[in-house]
């Protein structure tokens, strides 16, 4: 996933450079406090060339492990990211805008730091497991409680409502 401008117009005459590679991206532990693990990531491209530009159609696929919110266990994260980025092929002509367009690192262009910022901006804030094993029903002082209500209990009646209550009940034996 790094190219020379050289080669890119070798390539250019070809119309279409097409990307579809899976990479490992170890690095990204140690640049995002909550990423604890990252599986391979599977990079698709299609690439397409302007007069000085080359676009990538970029489609990054993977999953990382994050801390659940609530419990800190490992949660399996998978995503989906899709993009479009533009690499400028003529470093002279570098637009007033360019906060959208990627320079080239010197005479390459390499997508390896740009699928990198990529995937660190969308890890998301919190993630939660759903695997009820791991989900915590009480602790130190406080328990979780349930909106269904269990199927044997009674209904609790207000001891201020006893006699109205008893009323009833006599109204229905008649």
């Amino acid at each position: 996933m790094k190219w020379s401008l050289m080669q890119l117009n070798k390539l250019r005459n070809l119309g279409q450079l097409q990307v579809n590679e899976t990479i490992e991206l170890p690095e990204l532990i140690a640049l995002h406090p909550d990423i604890r693990a990252v599986q391979p990531v599977h990079v698709r491209a299609n690439a397409s060339f302007t007069s000085n530009q080359l676009i990538f159609n970029l489609r990054i696929t993977g999953e990382m492990t994050l801390p659940d919110a609530r419990t800190l266990s490992d949660v399996a994260y998978p995503f989906e990211i899709e993009s479009i980025e533009s690499f400028l092929l003529e470093v002279d002509a570098v637009p007033s805008d360019s906060d959208d367009i990627n320079l080239p690192n010197g005479n390459t262009v390499d997508l390896q730091p740009l699928v990198q910022e990529l995937i660190l901006l969308h890890v998301p804030v919190q993630v939660h497991g759903d695997d009820e094993e791991n989900q915590l029903v009480q602790g130190e002082g406080w328990t979780v409680l349930s909106e269904e209500a269990p199927e044997e209990a009674e209904p609790k009646i207000d001891p201020r409502l006893a006699g109205l209550a008893q009323f009833f009940k006599k109204d229905q034996d008649s």
